[in-house]
């Protein structure tokens, strides 16, 4: 594969804050609306807090 493949594979993820302060990383297409992503939406998304428990960012 071609590293023009693998950047053409690649998904935009957006920084979300829910309405508790929780921080996520989503997939972009994941949301309709990054500034009030409902809880259904944000299972797709990863929970910045629980990966801070594996590595330090």
């Amino acid at each position: 594969m071609t590293i023009k493949e693998e950047k053409d594979k690649r998904k935009p993820y957006v920084w979300v804050r829910d309405a508790a302060g929780n921080e996520f990383l989503c997939p972009a297409d994941a949301l309709k609306s990054p500034n009030d992503a409902p809880k259904e939406e944000l299972k797709s998304c990863i929970d910045v807090e629980s990966l801070r428990k594996h590595v330090e960012i």
